[in-house]
């Protein structure tokens, strides 16, 4: 049985919810009790950090830490998701170019209210928007004021795709980043993909895979690195 109170900045793999992550590494590592800092989607992959023993007391310090993404965006189409588990909604034929977008990413830097997607985590009288959504029920969901640092348009992959770097505060939706960007590109979008990078100080690079875990080959961080005055 692990007793240390640490914290494990786990790389979490696409196609996994948080919560079977946070599964499995609880019984991977035989931890009393393990829970995450922060939902990533299931389609996301990268930074998901656990806290293991008493070190699920961090919860809050570590949802409201900023975050940092790398995503791809695609315009000309849109998804109900706003990514690829969904079903097509939209199309368009405008092609945008990297100057366009360059220019138009600059007005998203900054504090502004955000629409959370519909299908999301985020919960409406108790229950998941993602769930009620599939259910078919109809969900109103209000915007959030976030914040967003930086959007850095990191390479042009190919007709309508790029690859975009985003900081910004908890609680920003990517997906909803670029929803709102195509709308004021005057097309549509979506993202292809989604890599979590940080989570407040802790980043990708000393991340462990689930593979990593079951090889013995990780680290754990002492929960009293975060709770020192």
């Amino acid at each position: 049985m692990l007793e240390e109170d640490a914290l494990l900045v786990l790389n979490k793999p696409v196609n996994m919810s948080s919560f079977l992550a946070v599964k499995l590494v609880k019984k991977i590592l035989n931890a009393k009790k393990a829970g995450h800092m922060g939902t990533l989607d299931p389609l996301a992959d990268g930074v998901l950090v656990i806290g293991l023993n008493k070190a699920t007391k961090l919860f809050d310090k570590f949802l409201n830490s900023d975050k940092e993404y790398i995503s791809i965006f695609k315009f000309g189409e849109e998804t109900d998701t706003l990514d690829l588990g969904g079903e097509v909604i939209k199309k368009d034929d405008k092609v945008i170019t990297a100057k366009e977008l360059k220019e138009i990413l600059k007005k998203f830097i900054g504090k502004q209210n955000q629409l959370p997607p519909l299908y999301s985590a985020k919960k409406v009288n108790g229950k998941r928007a993602c769930d009620l959504a599939r259910s078919g029920k109809e969900v109103e969901l209000k915007p959030k004021e976030i914040e967003i640092y930086n959007l850095e348009l990191l390479e042009e992959l190919g007709e309508n795709k790029f690859k975009v770097k985003i900081s910004c505060s908890s609680g920003t939706y990517v997906r909803a980043i670029v929803r709102d960007v195509a709308k004021e590109l005057n097309t549509c979008g979506m993202t292809l993909a989604i890599t979590r990078t940080k989570c407040g100080v802790l980043c990708i690079e000393n991340s462990f895979s689930l593979e990593d875990l079951r090889n013995g080959n990780y680290k754990l961080i002492d929960m009293k690195e975060f709770t020192k005055e």
